[in-house]
């Protein structure tokens, strides 16, 4: 008798402690819930990609293009290799603050008044791009200023020129130099 009591309590304190384990070790499904995972990178893309031909007296260019992506990002950098500028920034074109203009006045006499076509380039530390809206850089607008050519951008020509996203990381692009806009 003592025997079989002996193999009883053996096999409660086994069954017990396979229980045990088993409640301990969790299942996969409650563990899933407690990983962390990071959302994918935005899908970022470039179209219409394009730079003007510069003058040959000028050692500046500016680079156009359309960015859309499939969820809200930041460009936070341009950068052109240093074969064709030494900088590349963001910049945007806003109206002069009280700019002021000599003009004639009806009688012909000359007169002080508002200038509302003056514009002038700032340079910007980024530009939002939000999902499913086209982010035009164009002639007026935010654009891409090359800074200190090393020579003039020719029509036929073309360069390499680096995005870089806040979450989509950075895109290398290829920029044909235009005359004028595709």
């Amino acid at each position: 008798m003592k025997t079989k009591i002996q193999r009883l309590a053996m096999g409660a304190l086994l069954t017990l402690g396979l229980t045990t384990v088993t409640a301990c070790s969790g299942s996969d499904s409650a563990s899933d819930t407690t990983v962390a995972t990071n959302p994918p990178a935005p899908m970022i893309t470039v179209s219409g990609e394009w730079a003007r031909t510069s003058p040959a007296a000028t050692d500046m260019g500016a680079a156009y293009l359309t960015i859309n992506t499939d969820a809200d990002d930041t460009l936070q950098s341009v950068a052109v290799d240093a074969s064709v500028a030494a900088m590349a920034q963001i910049h945007e074109m806003v109206p002069v603050e009280n700019s002021m203009s000599t003009a004639s006045t009806m009688a012909g006499s000359p007169g002080t008044t508002m200038d509302s076509s003056a514009m002038t380039m700032k340079e910007v530390d980024h530009i939002d791009v939000k999902a499913g809206i086209a982010l035009e850089l164009k002639p007026g607008s935010y654009h891409i200023m090359l800074m200190k050519l090393v020579k003039p951008l020719l029509t036929g020509e073309s360069f390499k020129m680096i995005l870089t996203f806040a979450k989509a990381g950075q895109v290398e692009i290829t920029v044909p130099v235009l005359e004028d806009a595709p």
